[in-house]
């Protein structure tokens, strides 16, 4: 089946110029397109969205409107949507804090649109997973204690001079030092990826890569996380193979 994205812009020129760089980026995509919340909230539920491209102000003429950001808050909401990219379309200059820490937006496009960067950006977007369920038991041994965990409680690893330091989501645990290949090769989950020769990373937690900057924003309040240099390659290559 192919993806479908959903433009939500009330500019004529803006969703026809968004609807031109979707096309040039994959033309098997589905566009469908809305000026307000209300019908993206019909479209979304009438259709299986990849990817939403959402102006934050659907209604100029409303001093203080954001009901574009407003429409994205609620899906979030839903289990269907809650992994889906969102990457906002706006000409607000405070927006990307909020954005990124509120509603996990996978990105934003500022207005007038660079048409480059929109294509990668979008590129990128269209191939980027959507979180699903793993059901996987995984076992640390401390001394002679073994603890059982599900891998989703596993947020990331990391590994010190001395010691691995297993981050769940409930608090830490200590381990005895051991290498990443050594950990990935034992608890064999796709979940899990290598981002930095020290570093583990739960694909679940991520909230936000940022590949210029080298960090991962992580879900939850669990914090940052740096991407290595020579993991970057490989880190994204399989982040978007999913």
């Amino acid at each position: 089946m192919n993806k479908s994205v959903l433009i939500i812009e009330d500019h004529r020129n803006s969703m026809e110029m968004l609807v031109q760089i979707v096309e040039s980026v994959d033309r098997s995509v589905g566009i469908k397109t809305v000026s307000n919340e209300g019908d993206a909230y019909i479209m979304a539920f009438k259709n299986k969205i990849a990817l939403f491209l959402v102006d934050v102000v659907l209604n100029p003429s409303n001093p203080g409107d954001v009901s574009g950001m407003n429409f994205a808050y609620r899906i979030r909401k839903t289990d269907q949507y809650r992994y889906t990219p969102i990457i906002f379309v706006t000409a607000l200059e405070d927006s990307k804090l909020y954005a990124y820490s509120d509603i996990h937006c996978y990105y934003y496009l500022e207005k007038p649109f660079d048409r480059d960067k929109a294509v990668q950006v979008i590129s990128e977007a269209l191939k980027f997973p959507q979180t699903r369920t793993e059901f996987h038991d995984v076992f640390f041994r401390k001394d002679s204690i073994f603890y059982k965990r599900d891998i989703s409680e596993v947020v990331y690893i990391e590994n010190t001079r001395l010691k691995q330091i297993v981050h769940l989501v409930d608090g830490k645990l200590e381990l005895q030092y051991k290498p990443c290949k050594i950990i990935l090769m034992e608890i064999q989950s796709e979940r899990l990826l290598q981002c930095s020769r020290n570093l583990i990373v739960n694909k679940d937690y991520i909230d936000l890569i940022d590949p210029v900057s080298r960090y991962i924003k992580l879900k939850d309040g669990y914090g940052q996380i740096d991407i290595g240099i020579s993991f970057k390659k490989n880190f994204m290559r399989e982040i978007r193979n999913g």
